[in-house]
């Protein structure tokens, strides 16, 4: 064997190179490691109910997601509905015996890299399937190379009636002033008609609902208008009724920001119970609310409509409100405890309302003037503290206590404070955020807290 010699500096010099090429190396693997990526399918079907034999069919999303994956797919198994349930499925899905394959529907949607479609199957009835049959549907999600997880929903046949209603809208440019004509409509997804029925609505505050003598009317703990409505007739299965020229309802001057109108319908017979909290009176009215059949019976409910509440969303009313700063003047001797009530106050007409959203309104900061401790705060908070990584600063957070801010009403807070010198600079109070947008006269949101 040859012997060979390597010097120090040669062999430097070849460590350093073999360093290089080593993180070369590493560059270039990342994009095939990336490229190995199989990515992810994921895929849903809740549980189903179906009115019995001669119901019209129910339109059910299975909705798949994928990101990444070759080829996302969903396969489905029908063998457990046999005697129970027949599915049918759109036409660029591949059924094969009792096994259906649907690849990413044509009409899915990319948002970030994440696909995302909706497979609408369509449920009836097996014939002779008696009341309170189930069986089973097993469905997997899957690409090339990923994982497939299995997956179960089952199919109940329900006979009697099985009201739904039909109302999802979304509205944009309504004003203060305006009355809007807001849809009901219901269909019968049953096998067996529904005699009468209970309409129930709920009108934001600010909205101001029409009038009819079967109907009765209150107010709840937000202020909203709450309509019950005993509606008479047969309502047959697969029909579809509708309120001819919709509800009118009209936007008051309380109306701010986005509203929604709820509904709910239900059989008389099977009511739950009315809506608590709320007295409820007729009103005195000229007409009374009814429901006509409109076209022929539906053969097959759409997939949007999928239960017995319904909707009616108004989005960005831009009411006027102007929300005023409470400021206060403290006179003391150094040494004294004293009190002091700030807050802020809502000249209307507008009424922020937080019931969208789940949060609560009038929320508001208070720096109190330099030379005093804060001895008590009720529903108060100092910002910052060592929780955020921060010394505690000298403003303090005082919670709005409801969820809407009515007009003409105040939200203040007493709060003890300690005088520890009389010649510091003033304080202030000002509205925490601006909800749902900066108001009409923005000069007065701060208000000065001194101190003499």
């Amino acid at each position: 064997m040859r012997s060979v010699r390597v010097t120090r500096g040669r062999f430097l010099r070849g460590l350093a190179a073999l360093v290089v090429a080593s993180a070369g190396v590493g560059v270039a693997a990342s994009p095939a490691a990336a490229g190995d990526d199989p990515g992810w399918v994921s895929g849903w079907l809740g549980d189903v109910t179906v009115g019995g034999p001669g119901a019209p069919g129910r339109t059910v999303p299975l909705d798949l997601r994928s990101t990444g994956a070759t080829q996302p797919r969903v396969t489905i198994d029908l063998t457990g509905l046999a005697g129970v349930a027949t599915a049918s499925f759109p036409e660029w899905c591949v059924t094969a015996g009792t096994s259906v394959t649907c690849p990413m529907p044509p009409s899915a949607v990319d948002e970030d890299g994440t696909l995302t479609g909706v497979v609408p199957v369509v449920f009836r009835a097996a014939p002779g399937a008696a009341d309170g049959a189930s069986g089973t549907l097993d469905y997997t999600a899957l690409g090339e190379q990923t994982e497939a997880y299995a997956q179960q929903a089952t199919i109940t046949v329900r006979s009697g009636p099985d009201l739904l209603d039909m109302v999802d809208e979304y509205v944009s440019g309504v004003e203060v002033g305006d009355t809007r004509p807001v849809p009901v409509a219901v269909v019968n997804a049953g096998d067996q008609p529904a005699v009468d029925l209970r309409l129930t609505m709920r009108f934001a505050v600010g909205l101001v609902p029409a009038s009819y003598r079967n109907c009765r009317y209150g107010t709840d703990q937000v202020l909203a208008t709450v309509v019950v409505c005993t509606v008479r007739g047969t309502f047959a299965a697969g029909q579809r009724h509708e309120l001819r020229d919709g509800f009118a309802t009209t936007v008051g001057p309380a109306t701010l920001g986005d509203k929604r109108i709820t509904q709910l319908v239900e059989p008389l017979a099977t009511a739950g119970p009315l809506p608590s909290g709320v007295r409820l009176k007729h009103r005195e009215a000229d007409q009374a609310l009814r429901l006509r059949p409109v076209g022929k019976p539906l053969g097959v409910i759409p997939v949007e409509v999928a239960g017995a509440g319904g909707q009616s969303y108004l989005r960005e009313i831009r009411g006027a409100f102007d929300i005023v700063a409470q400021g206060a003047a403290v006179t003391g001797a150094v040494g004294d405890t004293v009190r002091v009530t700030v807050g802020i106050r809502n000249e209307g007409p507008g009424v922020p309302d937080g019931t969208n959203s789940g949060d609560t309104v009038g929320s508001f900061y208070f720096t109190p003037p330099t030379g005093v401790t804060v001895l008590a705060h009720p529903g108060c908070a100092p910002t910052g503290g060592e929780e955020d990584g921060e010394a505690p600063t000298r403003t303090w957070f005082c919670y709005g206590p409801r969820a809407v801010f009515p007009a003409g009403t105040s939200i203040t807070v007493t709060f003890d404070l300690r005088i520890d010198s009389n010649t510091g600079s003033a304080g202030e109070v000002q509205p925490y955020g601006r909800y749902p947008r900066v108001d009409d006269n923005p000069g007065n949101d701060i208000a000065p807290v001194t101190l003499s």
